[in-house]
């Protein structure tokens, strides 16, 4: 077995490992919602995948801009992201790229002191940012016309009446018309 295939397993280990830590130790507690943790271990599986066959074949640029075109147009098909979950899913892809890539000029110890740095840093931001908010919640709101910048007040005023919470923020998703509804996502304080 030639020597780059044999690291192979325990570079894919690693990197699923270290989603398992992003995934299901730091984001699904603190969001509590399992929409995404899907994509990202799908997400982190192909692009690992993708750096290794990359780092083994050669490319040329055409080949490379033409992958960065098919997650553009992927990216413009989809729903708007939250910020955070955004930036989630550029740690998973991330995490994928310093496991996949392989260059003897990069040892291993340096991948695994990038890979624990990594986990640290976004472990330790989600800490903080926990100690400083209360829980975000995702709901389905009926009045859309509280919706807009000058009625802020007041669609955070009716939340807290029916959520018999204080509210520290309210962030708009998408909104149907048709239905008369909106997809919002409420930062409750941390006391009840």
């Amino acid at each position: 077995m030639p020597p780059e295939i044999a690291f192979l397993p325990l570079r894919f280990l690693l990197n699923l490992f270290c989603m398992g830590i992003l995934v299901y130790g730091i984001y699904l507690p603190r969001r509590r919602s399992r929409d995404f943790a899907f994509t990202y271990m799908m997400l982190n599986i192909v692009t690992f995948s993708l750096a290794w066959l990359m780092n083994r074949v050669p490319m040329d640029l055409g080949f490379g801009l033409g992958m960065f075109a098919i997650f553009g147009i992927l990216r413009y098909r989809t729903e708007a992201l939250r910020i955070r979950d955004l930036t989630y899913l550029f740690v998973a892809i991330g995490l994928a790229v310093i496991n996949g890539l392989e260059s003897d000029k990069v040892p291993f110890e340096a991948v695994l002191f990038l890979d624990i740095t990594t986990l640290l840093v976004v472990g330790v931001m989600e800490f903080l940012d926990a100690r400083r908010t209360g829980t975000t919640v995702r709901l389905i709101y009926d009045r859309v016309d509280l919706l807009g910048p000058s009625q802020r007040e007041e669609l955070l005023a009716d939340l807290e009446t029916r959520l018999h919470r204080k509210c520290e923020d309210v962030e708009i998703g998408t909104i149907d018309l048709l239905k008369e509804t909106a997809v919002v996502w409420v930062t409750l304080d941390g006391r009840p």
